[in-house]
């Protein structure tokens, strides 16, 4: 009975502990699952850095928009005149292991307290038209990413450059109407004489760009001018002293100062040749000892003449010597690179090094002609060649691969049959018998003779040809302007009344000082 009525019932306990395992999970789930619904979006932040915009996320943090700078400015720092590229389209690279072993820079550390990538973080620095443009890639452990910047030599830079201020970048439409000029390959000048070539008596105005370059005569003027002329005095603040108090029985001292002036710039004189070392020089129009400024053209030009040689090697047949031997008496025989031959006419085979277009059919060679040949021909036992000359038809100024050389052509028609010795006869069967040197030899040739038997081989021998040609070099000019000081400025003082109102409206001002009357 007691057992029927706690089965019926059930046991309290252990619904509890199975609902609280119910509970427990749920709460779990719930912990697990929430985060991920209301979880705030990240939003990435940017940052202008140069004019450019780049990405300062908590992923990518503050340190890596920093180590972009620091490589920014060491390249800046390290690019003066002689480093710069020249023509327009050439860049110059550095990489982050180059900079550091130059001592711009020390190794840079990421966010994670690694090393930045030294070989595929870099600075390039590429020539443009008439600015140069900064790329500045960085890579380190978790990201990689880089900055353009634009930079030239303005008015405003602390060194030889620094980054164009957006102020300074034309709008669509707008006119520049004065430039800074910079010691470079080519100058846009601002004003003045630029050098026209000769040869077209035509003007052309020094232009960063490579690709118009200027003429070679110095002595007309471009026609670009820039506004070199103040468009104002320049401005002196005095530090004034506030007015003091009035004090009875005491003037006060005034002051009033007076501006420089200076007479107009000259126009920019002819370009004249100057050493390459001379340093283009500009100031600012309000310095009173800004007086001179130098703008420089460096350009390559001919400069004079020089002979050059071009030359190349073939093989040729020359007689090495020769021997006396008893050999048949109807039949010249001869030796070619250690092959006997029989002549199969009566002709000879005349020495190969004294022919000429004369005396070849003489000996035995016919003449066939002049050819230019890319590579030289080679001489065998019935072909020769004589060298002639180069042939530059194929060359402009200078030649950038070797010229053609011409050869006269000359073939031997005596005919050659190979033998075995002197005493053989070509194409027949020795009958005769005669002795020499201890062998007693059967032939159809008559009687035997003797004869001396030429010996020949074949040699290197190197035929050179020499042009006049034209020499280039890097030519400097430079063109400059001045002014005078015609009044360096003043500072005139009175003393007089408190609160002298003539005065203070005539620009004068309080000096702070006082005295008794």
């Amino acid at each position: 009975m007691y057992t029927e009525e706690y089965e019926s019932k059930g046991f309290p306990f252990r619904d509890f502990l199975l609902k609280l395992i119910l509970i427990i999970i749920f709460v779990f789930l719930l912990v697990w699952l929430l985060p991920k619904f209301i979880a705030p979006k990240v939003v990435n932040k940017t940052e202008k850095i140069s004019g450019e915009t780049v990405d300062l996320s908590p992923l990518t943090s503050q340190i890596f928009a920093d180590n972009l700078e620091r490589m920014k400015n060491a390249a800046i720092s390290y690019y003066t005149s002689e480093r710069l590229p020249k023509e327009v389209g050439e860049s110059d690279t550095m990489t982050l292991s180059d900079m550091i072993g130059k001592k711009l820079i020390v190794a840079l550390i990421d966010k994670n307290n690694k090393a930045c990538d030294v070989e595929k973080s870099y600075v390039k620095i590429t020539k443009m038209d008439d600015e140069y443009l900064l790329k500045v890639n960085l890579k380190d452990s978790e990201k990689e990413d880089y900055i353009l910047v634009h930079l030239g030599c303005y008015n405003y830079c602390d060194s030889y450059l620094c980054a164009k201020k957006t102020s300074d970048v034309p709008i669509k439409g707008s006119k520049v109407t004065s430039t800074v000029p910079i010691k470079d390959y080519y100058v846009e000048t601002p004003s003045g004489n630029t050098p026209n070539d000769n040869s077209n008596n035509q003007t052309d105005k020094p232009s960063n760009n490579p690709s118009k370059e200027p003429t070679n005569d110095p002595t007309t003027k471009p026609t670009d001018k820039p506004t070199d002329k103040p468009t104002s005095d320049p401005t002196v603040e005095p530090s004034q002293s506030p007015a003091p108090s009035k004090e009875p029985g005491y003037v006060y001292e005034y002051q009033k100062r007076t501006n420089a002036e200076f007479t107009s710039w000259t126009s920019w004189s002819n370009w004249s040749k100057t050493a390459c070392s001379t340093k283009a020089y500009n100031c600012n129009d309000n310095d009173i000892t800004c007086l001179r400024k130098v703008q420089l053209l460096e350009r390559k030009e001919k400069i004079g003449t020089y002979d050059k040689k071009y030359s190349k090697t073939r093989n040729v047949v020359v007689q090495t010597g020769s021997y006396t031997q008893k050999a048949c008496s109807k039949y010249n025989y001869v030796i070619v690179d250690n092959v006997t031959y029989a002549t199969t006419t009566t002709r000879t085979y005349t020495t190969v090094n004294t022919i000429t277009k004369s005396t070849a059919g003489r000996g035995g060679w016919t003449y066939n002609g002049r050819q230019s040949y890319t590579n030289p021909p080679r001489d065998t036992a019935t072909t020769h060649y004589e060298f002639v000359g180069a042939d530059y038809s194929y060359c402009n100024e200078t030649c950038t691969s070797l010229p053609n050389f011409y050869y006269d052509s000359y073939t031997y028609t005596g005919g050659l049959s190979t033998v075995t010795n002197t005493i053989s006869t070509p194409g027949h069967t020795n009958t005769s018998t005669s002795t020499s040197h201890d062998v007693t030899v059967k032939a159809t040739c008559g009687e035997f003779v003797t004869k001396t038997i030429p010996i020949y081989g074949t040699i290197t021998v190197t035929e050179m040809d020499t042009r006049r040609e034209n020499l280039y070099g890097n030519v400097c000019y430079m063109s400059e302007k001045t002014r005078k000081l015609t009044n360096s400025g003043k500072v005139y003082t009175k003393w007089s009344k408190y609160n002298d109102k003539s005065l203070l409206n005539d620009g004068w001002y309080y000096t702070g000082a006082k005295k008794l009357k």
